[in-house]
């Protein structure tokens, strides 16, 4: 009990400490894309990973401090089919280097915005462009402190590089993520603090005027229920800012989304995540996700649907881990998942 007060402390030292940040979340900063998932797993997860030390490389991108030796060899590819013409996929390999004692996670990730027309201000069409972004990152975790075998904390680190190319214009970006992770084998219960995107502009797209990343500051707990085959985790997301509400004048009601008008429980709401892995078998889950923030900002009052919620599954088939994902962003246009996992050892 005194490590889950260590974290419930640690939480609310976080939560208020940032109150007062001025941070922007959406649309205020530049490398938007660095806060899209590529694995379909954590997609279904409404976004936000489970803390499990499992071999899913997937989980050591999101938090680093889930990278571990079982990992070694694993090979992953991610695709998923966004909104319009966008796609966006990554390539993930881990590997324990025998030269190096830690367990290493290299990824590359790729946005594509598809094709534009170039025209005058007369509608003519002179030409094309695309437009894309890539992220290349290094990550690793070391076991800082051992109460015993199966009771401990691991420090991870994501070391990532950033390319943008609009139109003609190119952006460069270095940055990194920082977690702290607490395990406790004999309670089935995990949690971290990860710290997301912190870095610098090093390339702005005009000269000068640098812009602000995308960094965000969250908090989850993951709990394998003991005489049921359920794994809930449950995610305090953008903790740098207390206040995510916003002036949505597409919503008829602008009191949705008006933060004078919202008390401080529904501001509260706003960072909670709560997700689930139904655990059927060893080659067989199913997943779920609810975003309560996605859900107030995105659904129409007329239509609210299903936005905000997510869900997936995935399976194996001999040497090949499949995984699928279904995020409901808006009622008219769910956005597919795709990623399969497999050990390059085992051929």
């Amino acid at each position: 009990m005194g490590y889950i007060k260590f974290v419930l402390r640690s939480f609310f030292l976080f939560f208020f400490v940032f109150k007062f940040s001025f941070s922007q979340v959406g649309g205020g900063s530049t490398f938007e894309f660095l806060n899209l998932q590529t694995s379909p797993r954590i997609n279904a997860l409404a976004g936000y990973g489970p803390n499990v030390i499992d071999q899913d490389p997937n989980l050591g991108l999101y938090n680093p401090a889930l990278i571990n030796s079982k990992m070694n060899s694993s090979f992953v590819l991610n695709y998923t089919n966004y909104h319009a013409d966008i796609n966006y996929g990554s390539i993930l390999f881990a590997s324990n280097f025998k030269k190096i004692k830690n367990p290493i996670l290299m990824s590359f990730t790729y946005l594509d915005y598809g094709y534009f027309d170039e025209t005058n201000e007369f509608g003519d069409v002179l030409g094309g462009f695309t437009a894309s972004d890539y992220l290349f990152s290094v990550s690793s975790s070391k076991r800082i402190l051992s109460i015993d075998t199966l009771n401990y904390f691991n420090l991870g680190v994501n070391f990532k590089s950033a390319y943008s190319q609009l139109y003609y214009e190119n952006s460069f970006a270095v940055l990194f993520d920082l977690s702290i992770l607490y395990h406790n084998e004999k309670k089935r219960l995990t949690s971290s603090v990860l710290i997301r995107n912190l870095g610098y502009h090093l390339i702005p797209y005009s000269s000068g005027n640098r812009e602000e990343l995308p960094f965000e500051i969250s908090l989850s707990i993951t709990n394998k229920l003991m005489h049921m085959p359920l794994r809930w985790t449950f995610s305090l997301q953008h903790l740098e800012k207390l206040d995510l509400t916003f002036n949505n004048f597409s919503q008829t009601n602008n009191s949705i989304n008006d933060s004078n008008q919202i008390g401080f429980g529904q501001k509260i709401l706003r960072h909670c995540v709560l997700s689930g892995e139904f655990l059927i078998s060893k080659n067989f889950n199913l997943r779920f996700g609810y975003n309560n923030r996605n859900r107030s900002e995105l659904m129409i009052l007329e239509r609210k649907s299903m936005v905000g919620f997510s869900c997936g599954f995935s399976f194996k088939i001999n040497r090949f881990k499949f995984n699928y994902s279904r995020q409901f962003h808006h009622y008219s246009n769910p956005i597919n998942s795709f990623g399969i996992t497999t050990n390059i050892s085992a051929f």
